[in-house]
């Protein structure tokens, strides 16, 4: 079972909320070395995550896990903007990174139920040997 790929909006949701994260990265450049490299490697795991989900997955995604870092990061990031008068470059990362984790998210989840739904749907016609019901009672083909 394979979930397809995110709808062409869905992706660039997901391409604007990785690149509202580069102001921060460009702030961590001002770091020391290790707090740039910290800087690049929670860009790089932010981008993995979005990536892995608006492309074609084989395997499944822990999504409890990311709808709370979706909520949080939305939430830090457009409370920040909105209490302070000055856009910080953290702020708008978490809040635009946010946002765009949970619609592709959103998308995520939704394209995998269609996916399991399909599977099901596969190997339940298969282990019926083609036979279906209908309200009114078995088919008569499915007795032939």
């Amino acid at each position: 079972m394979a979930v397809t790929e995110a709808s062409k909006i869905v992706r660039w949701y997901a391409y604007t909320g990785c690149l509202s994260v580069v102001p921060f990265v460009a702030e961590g450049f001002r770091l020391p070395w290790y707090g740039t490299t910290t800087v690049l490697a929670a860009a790089l795991a932010a981008w993995g995550l979005m990536a892995t989900l608006i492309r074609p997955a084989v395997a499944g995604v822990p999504l409890p896990a990311v709808w709370a870092a979706a909520g949080l990061l939305a939430l830090y990031g457009t409370g920040s903007l909105m209490l302070h008068s000055a856009v910080s470059a953290g702020a708008l990362a978490a809040g635009g990174y946010g946002w765009a984790l949970a619609v592709a998210a959103l998308s995520y989840q939704r394209r995998y139920r269609a996916a399991v739904r399909s599977a099901d749907a596969a190997s339940s016609s298969r282990s019926s040997g083609g036979a279906t019901a209908s309200a009114s009672g078995p088919r008569a083909s499915s007795w032939v």
